[in-house]
């Protein structure tokens, strides 16, 4: 098929997101005209597919109702879900039908037909949101990076599980369905490794709600389908057309270090992820804007090829230099090729840019041997050369904005030595792997874990202060003592922590030693417990909060991930799940009680007898703070006993408890 036509096809799909239509409720998400097509293509390329993204998108839904989302928000994550496998048009069926494991090539063969797709719904103007969750659900920023150097949206973190969900409980060409019980379990395991452990919570819930019996309803689906399916001979070109225009595509980004296209009206149409990346430009700040040489070259070339190319209809091979994202100038190959319909009008231009120098090869190949470099063999965590560069990066940060600092935590496996002598050094192997899992299982999705060495491990807390550090290292110390590790009954693992927070006048080496310092002081006071450092300045500033009645007062901050209106109704079903009462409610402030006191108002040994009241104050985190795809509030919350504790410290377990449960309920960052 003329490549010049099916780029034609591309323009056309742009000019379709411009048409007039009726008023509807998606007009901020997309095209009713674009959304049409698109889904008409996928019918045609494999109804299998459509069918799937459906389930996704229902379950998707479900999951953002469970976790407050508002009907903008569950619209946006529908659409996305409805997308999310357009690059699934151009992958030829051997690949996407194979009855085994994908090969590193494959795998990014497959990487390829994603990024076409997110390229193809930037130019269609589809809300950049929807785009953002496709991408990232599909391990890849906007801009091309990976996923893994800026943790994904929860929009994307959500999309993630219901299409896992979906995959797991359909029948596939290497295994059979798994039920419901088992999918979860899947999900389970892999729960704060690549998925996150409180969205699989949501979905769990939602999948015992009457509501989740729409996923067996046929006739629903059987009708959603067939609306969606290419209603006459001239629809079905057209969809064939989008699978063939995928894989030109494909092939562009496989041979090409950057591409766009302009119209005949000189606006620019499509900005693909290689353009990004050369020249700095994201593709909402160009595409309709008018296009000018000055965006991506340091010389201006007369007459502009583009010029040429749109008068007198002819492919022009040139070299100019091109600025690069710091504004250096190097020499590159340029195509410049009329894209034309089919009387032969030029309709647009499209210009290709290829590093001579450089070669696309072999991608998968490498991705291999990255992982390979920045991995530990035996725990498949960051090896020590990764982790101290995410260290570096992190201090880099905070010295550009110190308002947000972050904490470093070490991990030392106790009496590790006496594991191996005692039960063999392949006892010991397993030890280390299921504890690295376990760690990993159990942080947030924005954190980072490290093997330093031996049985040391190491993590990266962004964004979190030394008192949320803490609580996060005293709930994986506790979940490490109560494991069952490496299969065995007879042996416990405990583990002692150090915790440092980055503070003015750190430097990078200072943070990582005084974290270090505190894991060397747990363990001489007697292993399997958590110790911080902090400066003198630090000690002095909080030494006020430690004396007196603040000795009975814990202070934490939660970020939720729930909208303000929605945030009673949530704390309403914390309250009823967790047998407790909410004891006022403001405008800006909530209190409630957990727990409830004896007779004689003295604590008991459980957490029901152990009463706290816990003050919330809730506020707006600024527009420009917050992450897309979801609304966020930042909740202080201040927690008093109600009676008398037997120490300090057993009532600050207890508020570090209660404060853990309020954040896993809340979905928080």
């Amino acid at each position: 098929m003329n490549s010049s036509l099916l780029l034609e096809s591309v323009l056309q799909l742009s000019k379709a997101s411009q048409l007039p239509t009726p008023p509807n409720e998606l007009d901020d998400i997309i095209s009713i005209h674009v959304l049409r097509r698109l889904l008409a293509a996928i019918h045609f390329r494999d109804v299998r597919v459509l069918k799937h993204s459906r389930r996704v998108g229902l379950l998707a839904v479900g999951i953002g109702s469970r976790l407050g989302w508002e009907d903008m928000q569950l619209r946006l994550i529908e659409i996305a879900a409805l997308l999310h496998d357009i690059g699934k048009l151009g992958v030829p069926d051997h690949i996407l039908g194979k009855p085994g494991k994908l090969s590193p090539d494959e795998y990014e063969y497959i990487a390829g037909f994603n990024r076409v797709a997110v390229e193809v719904l930037q130019c269609c103007q589809v809300n950049p949101d929807v785009i953002d969750i496709v991408a990232q659900s599909h391990g890849v920023n906007i801009d091309g990076t990976s996923t893994q150097d800026k943790p994904a949206s929860l929009g994307a973190r959500i999309l993630a599980v219901a299409d896992a969900y979906e995959s797991l409980t359909s029948v596939q060409p290497y295994r059979p369905a798994f039920d419901t019980n088992k999918a979860l379990r899947t999900l389970e395991e892999q729960a704060g490794k690549g998925f996150d452990r409180n969205v699989v919570a949501a979905l769990e819930r939602w999948l015992h709600s009457e509501r989740a019996s729409v996923l067996s309803d046929t006739d629903a689906e059987n009708a959603s389908i067939a609306a969606n399916a290419p209603a006459d001979n001239n629809a079905k070109m057209a969809a064939s057309r989008f699978c063939h225009v995928f894989q030109y595509l494909h092939t562009l980004e496989s041979l090409y270090d950057a591409f766009y296209m302009i119209d005949r009206d000189q606006r620019i149409v499509m900005w693909n992820m290689g353009a990004v990346k050369m020249f700095g430009y994201s593709p909402g700040e160009l595409i309709g804007q008018t296009w000018h040489r000055s965006i991506v070259s340091s010389t201006k070339a007369k007459p502009d090829p583009v010029d040429r190319c749109l008068e007198e209809s002819i492919p022009v091979c040139h070299r100019l230099n091109l600025k690069d994202v710091d504004g250096n100038s190097q020499s590159f190959d340029v195509q410049t090729l009329p894209v034309t319909n089919d009387s032969g009008a030029v309709r647009a231009v499209m210009e290709l840019i290829c590093d001579g120098n450089e070669s696309k090869r072999h991608r998968g190949q490498f991705r291999k041997l990255q992982m390979a470099a920045t991995r530990d063999a035996l725990t498949g965590a960051f090896n020590r050369g990764e982790l101290e560069q995410r260290l570096t990066q992190a201090f880099q940060q905070w010295e550009k904005d110190p308002q947000i600092p972050y904490s470093v935590v070490f991990v030392d496996l106790d009496h590790f030595k006496a594991i191996n002598d005692r039960l063999s050094h392949a006892v010991g192997d397993r030890v280390l792997i299921d504890v690295a899992r376990l760690i990993q299982d159990e942080l947030y999705s924005g954190e980072q874990v490290g093997r330093y060495g031996g049985e040391e491990f190491v993590i990266l807390c962004p964004e979190t202060p030394l008192e949320v550090a803490i609580e996060r290292s005293e709930r994986l110390r506790r979940s490490i003592s109560s494991a069952e590790i490496a299969g065995r009954d007879d042996l416990r693992v405990t583990a002692s922590f150090g915790v440092a927070q980055v503070e003015m006048g750190d430097t990078f080496e200072s943070v990582t030693k005084r974290a270090d310092q505190a894991l060397y002081d747990a363990k001489n006071s007697g292993r399997n417990r958590t110790c911080y450092q902090v400066t003198e300045h630090w000690a002095e500033s909080q030494k006020k909060s430690e004396l007196g009645e603040d000795a009975y007062v814990h202070q934490a901050e939660i970020v939720a991930c729930v909208a303000r209106g929605m945030l009673p109704m949530k704390l309403k079903g914390y309250v009823e799940d967790i047998h407790a009462k909410i004891l006022s409610v403001k405008e800006e402030e909530i209190t409630l009680q957990v727990g409830a006191p004896t007779l004689f108002r003295k604590w008991g040994k459980e957490d029901d007898k152990q009463p706290v009241r816990v003050r919330v104050e809730i506020h707006d985190i600024p527009a420009h703070e917050q992450k897309q795809g979801t609304r966020r509030l930042r909740l202080k919350t201040f927690t008093e006993p109600v009676g008398k504790p037997s120490s300090p410290e057993v009532f600050h377990k207890r508020a570090n408890r209660v404060n853990e449960s309020l954040r896993a309920y809340l979905i928080a960052d």
